[in-house]
């Protein structure tokens, strides 16, 4: 298989992993500071304001996880190969 195409599904792979870890420590996060579980945004029960913090919360956390671990990757990928 071409090399190029097993850094990419490897990178894909890593890419979900990280996103599935993000979410995890935002939902620990969250209940530590909070003392609750994250709001569902669907449930009309939950105060607008606290879907919305959530929903900024959730996406800037899961955003910055992704940008920092593909510029680790396109590092990696940019060092020479011996």
């Amino acid at each position: 298989m071409d090399k190029v195409i097993v850094e990419k599904v490897y990178t894909a792979l890593m890419s979900a992993a990280v996103t599935f870890a993000a979410g995890f420590v935002l939902k620990k996060a969250w209940k530590l500071t909070t003392g609750a579980e994250p709001p569902d945004p669907e449930d009309p029960s939950v105060p607008t304001h606290r879907a919305v913090i959530w929903f900024l919360a959730s996406g800037v956390g899961v955003g910055m996880a992704q940008l920092f671990f593909h510029r680790a990757a396109a590092k990696r990928r940019a060092l020479p190969r011996s």
